[in-house]
């Protein structure tokens, strides 16, 4: 969906928009709510009723009967533009979890708004002074672009769980309509194991529609198999789809008849990355995101839509030991900011500005608390989610991921230190439903042999890579041949460091410079 306010005229290109019966409203919704049913019983008891079932009528209601707080009820996924043709404002609004994106830039009288980022790029190739060099910057140290920045100068997303509204008077206004996401970190009390089992339950049962063929990508992690066991119990015949990398692999049998694999080699994975980069139109490093592009390849022809267990492994199952891990390995950052001063031949601002503002929120914390909530507000909004919703979508699925949830993150934050190693609570809590599965024999059958495929068989496709013309505009060419030689040549595991570097390439040549 794509809208334009400007010399007060409103414009709106959206498939089915919704106009209110007396005229004042239009208003557009991309997503899901999960409390649908639930808002519009909510209504009707105060004497409103509704003449059609779409969530855009039920939204414009609530907006009419609560104002601004209209959004703070919807549960689920979504960005909502609503345009009040009588007072000329434009009011906008992204779910909390920021799953939906919602991108706005600021124009000669007026505003643009939109669901696609691709709706806001120069029709004749986006040059290199229409990128924003400080959101390039920080890929190189996360492996996306951080949000609320995106990758073209002025433009910005809606930041996740906000309000904004536009008139002509007041110009541009962004409130939040929901807090930043928390892990409180109470390790003084101990949860309620049934509680936390029916929440979670209830979770993912509230988001498998009646009538929709449900799918579960596996990646040999306990959530994978609460989803599966969870989302049977909901009466719902459960596909699950897992990628292979080696014969071993396809003979695991932890789903039994239900279990649909995916063998991938070195030349599958590449075509996938770049099929993956082109989908998303974004830069990222994240490696299993052309494993994720061949499984909804693939489940797109036996199902309609796919659970993600994203987020479970923040949630419940952070402990010392990996938390101590991540510290040694810079924080997690792929290059560090001398890293990028050798590499880059471009400035932009450090990667601690977008840190800062959470850690600033959030100094009362404990060190697990802090990674959690920094965890749950950038990787998962820049990098996760935004990764399975595209591809999702690309393929004609709907993407649910139902650990995503306040009832379910209000109860972690009460989650021990202790309660969270290897998701120690979590695992003993639905032991018995996960039970009937059997876990994979090699611990890690479902991981990327990424770092050897780079030394051998994806060695000649990241020289190419690194032989482009545009390379020379943003990097050190001498350095980068250097790293692939040493990788290659088994001297350091830079594996990371050169896919970041090559998913970078890709994305830039596909932006047509």
């Amino acid at each position: 969906m794509l809208a334009y306010y400007r010399n007060k005229e409103f414009n709106l290109t959206a498939l089915r928009p919704y106009n209110s019966p007396d005229g004042r409203y239009t208003c557009t919704f991309k997503g899901s709510l999960i409390n649908q049913q639930e808002l519009r019983k909510k209504l009707e008891k105060t004497g409103i009723y509704m003449s059609s079932p779409r969530p855009e009528e039920i939204i414009l209601e609530l907006y009419r009967f609560s104002g601004d707080s209209f959004a703070e009820v919807l549960r689920g996924k979504f960005a909502v533009i609503i345009f009040d043709h009588k007072s000329k404002q434009l009011i906008a609004a992204r779910d909390r979890y920021g799953v939906r994106p919602l991108c706005y830039k600021l124009i000669t009288d007026g505003i643009g708004i939109t669901s696609e980022l691709a709706n806001f790029k120069p029709r004749a190739g986006c040059q290199l002074d229409k990128l924003n060099k400080d959101s390039l910057r920080h890929y190189f140290s996360y492996g996306y672009i951080p949000e609320n920045d995106t990758y073209l100068k002025n433009i910005y997303h809606v930041p996740a769980g906000c309000l904004l509204k536009y008139n002509d008077a007041q110009g541009l206004a962004i409130t939040p309509f929901a807090d930043m996401l928390v892990i409180e970190g109470n390790n003084h009390q101990l949860v309620d194991e049934q509680l936390l089992h029916d929440v979670v339950t209830e979770g993912i049962h509230t988001r498998i529609l009646e009538d929709k063929l449900v799918g579960i990508f596996y990646t040999g992690k306990t959530e994978d198999l609460v989803l599966a066991a969870t989302a049977k119990q909901a009466g719902s015949e459960v596909k699950v789809f897992s990628a292979a990398f080696s014969k071993k692999c396809m003979a695991d049998e932890t789903f039994e008849a239900c279990l649909t694999r995916r063998r991938v080699n070195a030349y599958d994975y590449w075509h996938a990355a770049v099929a993956a980069i082109h989908t998303m139109d974004i830069p990222l490093a994240d490696p299993t995101a052309p494993i994720d592009y061949l499984l909804f390849e693939l489940a797109s022809k036996q199902v309609d839509m796919i659970i993600s267990a994203d987020g479970a492994d923040v949630l419940f199952g952070t402990g010392e030991k990996g938390f101590e891990r991540l510290k040694k390995r810079n924080n997690g950052l792929i290059f560090t900011e001398d890293d990028k001063e050798q590499l880059l031949k471009f400035d932009g601002k450090p990667w601690n500005e977008i840190t800062d503002p959470y850690l600033a929120q959030i100094s009362d914390l404990g060190s697990i608390s802090k990674w959690q909530t920094l965890e749950l507000n950038l990787r998962l909004k820049g990098s996760t989610i935004l990764k399975k919703e595209r591809l999702a979508e690309y393929h004609g699925l709907e993407a649910e991921c139902p650990f995503l949830d306040d009832k379910i993150l209000n109860i972690a934050s009460f989650l021990t230190n202790d309660e969270k190693k290897s998701m120690f609570l979590f695992e003993q809590i639905f032991v018995e439903q996960i039970s009937k599965f059997q876990k994979p024999k090699k611990k890690d059958a479902h991981k990327i042999p990424l770092a050897r495929w780079i030394r051998t068989d994806l060695y000649a496709h990241i020289k190419e890579a690194f032989e482009q013309d545009i390379v020379e505009q943003f990097f050190n060419i001498e350095l980068l041949f250097e790293m692939l030689e040493q990788h290659r040549k088994g001297l350091r595991d830079l594996s990371c460091r050169i896919w970041a570097i090559t998913m970078f390439i890709i994305w830039a040549k596909e932006l047509r410079y």
